[in-house]
């Protein structure tokens, strides 16, 4: 109980967001994961998750003695390791402390480190703490990255049937994931949903409902951030990083959250106006920035037409000449004075 845990680096997804609080881009190194509250995740995926991975797991102390003796008769009845006994616990601890080979001291260190984290932690804290580390395929790290790539949604907005695909996914991510074999997700699927029946969770009825939907997923590679504002958000990159000094890593790995003025609806208007405003055909260039005078807020930004073709941002081009930027200045001081006329 004295003895201290070791320390952990648990990279986060930082994010940045809109005036309204729209998620506009995230960075993240090689794991996207956005820790959530336990109450922010969906009940169907706490139960699924815990009727397919630790039936027993706020009943035990980190070791499930009965898991272990079923598994034991089970692997001994086929010859070969059919079946495992790990807790989401020791789980926790093999993912957060140790690395996945197969020695002694690898085991033992585990069992000291789970034995620990029961002792330090509740089991709602440690379920917490598995839901948003553990592995979901493709990349994403935790049920709201998860639930993010997968389905386009946040993790509390899960369905019973979308959690029970989920929950089947970190057992053998590359085997079960929906994008590399659908059968086999669709099987895990209804292995999970079915033994929820046998644990009394939910009825048959509702089970065979869930089995039979069809899921809408993601397509792979792509977010709903695609396109949003990418000119801005090179600008907001730059001044995080040049202008405040935050460092690279710790913006793709700290969890930062940068809110800016952007709005959502003036940045569409002004994408809409530049491509209306010069024809499809023509290589002219134009840039765009709406701000509000009462307190200088960027509203939208615009540095060219095709962000995907060409990256420069021409809302800070230092070579355009000055001499028509003058003329609105030049002219109404020659209105003013009745000089001239709008005609």
């Amino acid at each position: 109980r004295t003895q201290a845990l070791p320390v952990s680096s648990i990279s986060q997804t930082s994010q940045m967001l809109d005036l309204q609080g729209n998620v506009i881009d995230t960075f993240h190194a090689e794991e996207n994961r956005q820790s959530v509250p336990l109450k922010s995740i969906s009940p169907y995926l706490i139960e699924s998750t815990l009727a397919i991975e630790d039936q027993r797991f706020y009943d035990h102390l980190g070791f499930d003695i009965r898991g272990m003796a079923r598994a034991a008769v089970v692997n001994i009845e086929h010859l070969k390791a059919k079946q495992g006994a790990s807790t989401l616990t020791q789980q926790l601890a093999r993912n957060l402390y140790l690395s996945h080979e197969r020695t002694w001291s690898r085991k033992l260190k585990e069992a000291m480190y789970t034995v620990q984290l029961e002792m330090t932690y509740s089991k709602d804290e440690i379920l917490s703490l598995y839901l948003n580390q553990i592995y979901y395929g493709h990349g994403a790290y935790g049920a709201e990255a998860a639930a993010q790539l997968y389905y386009g949604k946040h993790a509390s907005a899960l369905s019973l049937a979308e959690s029970a695909m989920l929950a089947g996914i970190p057992k053998g991510p590359k085997y079960y994931s929906p994008y590399s074999d659908m059968k086999n997700a669709k099987d895990r699927q209804k292995t999970i949903l079915g033994t929820m029946v046998d644990q009394g969770i939910i009825t048959r009825t509702i089970a065979d409902k869930a089995g039979a939907e069809v899921l809408k997923f993601q397509p792979l590679g792509t977010s709903k951030q695609d396109g949003t504002a990418p000119y801005f958000r090179d600008y907001v990159h730059l001044i995080a990083v040049d202008k405040l000094g935050i460092d690279e890593r710790l913006l793709s790995e700290g969890g930062i959250r940068i809110f800016t003025t952007l709005d959502g609806d003036a940045q569409r208007a002004a994408e809409d106006a530049v491509a209306a405003g010069i024809p499809a055909t023509s290589e002219q260039q134009a840039a765009l920035v709406s701000i509000d005078p009462r307190n200088g807020y960027i509203k939208a930004m615009v540095g060219g037409r095709d962000y995907k073709t060409n990256q420069f941002n021409r809302a800070f081009a230092n070579t355009r000449q000055p001499g028509s930027s003058f003329k609105p200045v030049l002219y109404l001081t020659a209105l003013q004075e009745g000089a001239m006329t709008p005609v």
